[in-house]
């Protein structure tokens, strides 16, 4: 049983859904795991991590319309006690996780023809991400 573990740097374009699906393939292919499980986490509240379909750019336009709508930066309520600027991401996050786990099979990812993975940014503001990436297998 072989173990990798390493942070990804994933970068973001502000708010919405980014894939990063072929940088978490070249990291499994360094690993050298033929079968085994891939998981992914992301310690930050300003950003989630998704499978979604990645061949048309404009589904993933439609989920970030969709989220937020369900979480809108304009609408957040504040109080005076607490710093609740950030209160859309917390909802986003909500609705989002922080971790993903992907089976390996033949030293590929086991995702659908269709499915890409995303790393979901809540900010408006682009930047880039860390990603902890661990790899178990033979």
């Amino acid at each position: 049983m072989k173990q990798v573990q390493k942070t990804m740097t994933v970068a973001c374009c502000g708010h919405g859904f980014n894939d990063f699906t072929r940088e978490l393939k070249h990291h499994l292919h360094e690993s050298g795991i033929i079968t085994g499980l891939v998981n992914l986490f992301i310690k930050d509240t300003g950003c989630s991590l998704s499978i979604q379909e990645n061949t048309n750019p404009e589904i993933l336009q439609n989920m970030e319309i969709l989220m937020a709508h369900g979480a809108p930066e304009a609408h957040t309520q504040r109080n005076m006690e607490a710093n609740t600027d950030d209160v859309h991401e917390h909802t986003r996050m909500a609705l989002t996780t922080v971790s993903l786990n992907i089976p390996v099979q033949n030293a590929r990812l086991v995702l659908g023809t269709w499915q890409g993975v995303c790393l979901y940014e809540h900010h408006s503001h682009a930047r880039s991400r860390r990603v902890f990436f661990h790899v178990i297998g033979d």
